[in-house]
């Protein structure tokens, strides 16, 4: 199998679309003779900022000696970025291998009567497979959605991670904030610690039943005492963080932009700290200090110097946008700003569109090549009733010129609504570098 077979073999999964349960990925990695046994792992869910935590955690194992797997979704570019061991992700060549080896396990799988598997849990198989194969000492493992049946959830982790729960996916995972909880909650296990980002009371209760039910211990980036630097928090943060443990770090400065980064900041230290105690001694407190400083997580809230500058950001929820809606008031308040739009069908985006268009003087829906991504015409006629001029592109190549006309040499490009978005522009602007 080539690389480029590998793509189109995984690729071809994704008519199976999202299907929750554990039963496909058991099988499949049964098969595989059950490779996510060889290593331990910590395990992040949440809605909003799970990605960020790993980035950090991933930063802070790096900095400490140790070279840890990092399983993410989606990926912005190249699918490679999913999975990476360090900061190297997998070679086009070894993902070929290990995809035959996962097709043909597949194969075997349906010859016996199995379901077959979705494109994630093939993915998540092969990730497993990779760093197995590799001999890694960790791994670091991103929920794709929900988590209690998420084909992630079958590992038995060393600790977990949730980060704030909101409302989003609820045609699969519940339309009410306690249910999408309790599948967020699936992810703790018995004795098993973990840290916990802020949450609201409803999703907070759910949450400490989960854990009281199975004896997890549970650690609070909100019990964190945040100082920051000066009488505001900068752009990005830097502050000072004494941890319930009682450790002190004085001053931690972050790459990524935002002031809900700090609480993602602190829910990857809590985790730190508990893989400290949990026999990976390097971790101390200049390796996390030194890994939140030197994080990498692209196309959250990036902000890309220039005339005018551009500001990718895959707020791609309402709370994903409201965070956004935030920092842009904080920090770009008196700005022009020119914003380029694109969702998927399943997210509601008219209450997106509704936070952030009032905050831009110029509105551009666009659409993807993507039979999941909403049609431009449908995103103009929702952004009419929020903007008094929006108007529509029919790709990311014709939006952007357009929004940085609108903007002006010292305006701001703001380019949201979907991860998918991010990376369409990503891969324009590295075609036009």
């Amino acid at each position: 199998m080539t690389y480029r077979e590998a793509l189109a073999f995984l690729d071809s999964l994704d008519v199976l679309g999202i299907r929750p349960g554990l039963d496909r990925i058991a099988a499949l990695l049964a098969r595989l003779q059950d490779p996510q046994t060889s290593f331990p792992s910590v395990l992040i869910a949440g809605t909003n900022g799970k990605g960020s935590v790993v980035a950090y955690l991933a930063s802070i194992l790096r900095e400490a000696g140790v070279v840890a797997g990092i399983y993410t979704s989606p990926h912005l570019i190249r699918f490679e970025e999913r999975i990476v061991i360090d900061a190297a992700p997998i070679g086009p060549d070894e993902l070929a291998g290990l995809a035959a080896e996962v097709r043909d396990a597949i194969e075997a799988g349906r010859r016996a009567g199995e379901e077959t598997p979705t494109y994630f849990e093939a993915t998540t198989a092969l990730a497993f497979l990779h760093f197995k194969r590799r001999r890694i000492p960790i791994a670091v493992l991103e929920v794709g959605m929900g988590g209690r049946f998420d084909a992630t959830n079958v590992v038995t982790p060393l600790c977990c991670g949730i980060t704030p729960v909101a409302m989003d996916h609820t045609q699969w995972l519940g339309s009410t904030l306690a249910a999408i909880a309790t599948q967020k909650a699936g992810v703790l296990k018995p004795g098993v610690p973990a840290a916990i980002g802020p949450q609201d009371r409803e999703a907070l209760e759910v949450i400490r039943a989960e854990a009281a039910g199975l004896g997890s211990p549970l650690t609070f980036a909100s019990d964190c005492r945040i100082v920051p630097a000066g009488e505001r928090l900068p752009d990005p943060p830097v502050f000072g963080l004494t941890s319930p443990s009682g450790r002190g770090y004085d001053r931690l400065a972050l790459p990524l932009r935002g002031a809900h980064q700090v609480m993602n900041a602190a829910t990857a230290l809590l985790l730190a700290e508990t893989l400290g105690r949990s026999g990976f001694a390097s971790i101390d407190a200049d390796a996390i200090a030194r890994g939140l400083g030197r994080a990498v997580w692209p196309g959250r809230l990036e902000l890309l110097r220039g005339r005018p500058d551009l500001l990718l950001d895959g707020a791609h929820n309402p709370a994903g946008c409201a965070s956004l809606r935030a920092y842009l008031r904080d920090h770009h308040a008196g700005r022009r700003v020119a914003l380029v739009f694109a969702s998927m069908k399943d997210k509601p985006a008219e209450t997106m569109l509704a936070m952030l268009a009032p905050l831009a003087e110029s509105l551009l829906v666009t659409s993807l090549p993507l039979e999941r991504c909403e049609s431009a015409p449908v995103l103009l006629r929702l952004a009419r009733a929020h903007h008094p001029g929006p108007a529509e592109a029919s790709s990311v190549r014709e939006a952007l010129p357009i929004a940085r006309r609108a903007a002006g040499p010292d305006g701001l490009v703001v380019i949201c609504g979907s991860l998918y978005l991010i990376g369409e522009v990503k891969k324009l602007l590295l075609e036009q570098s």
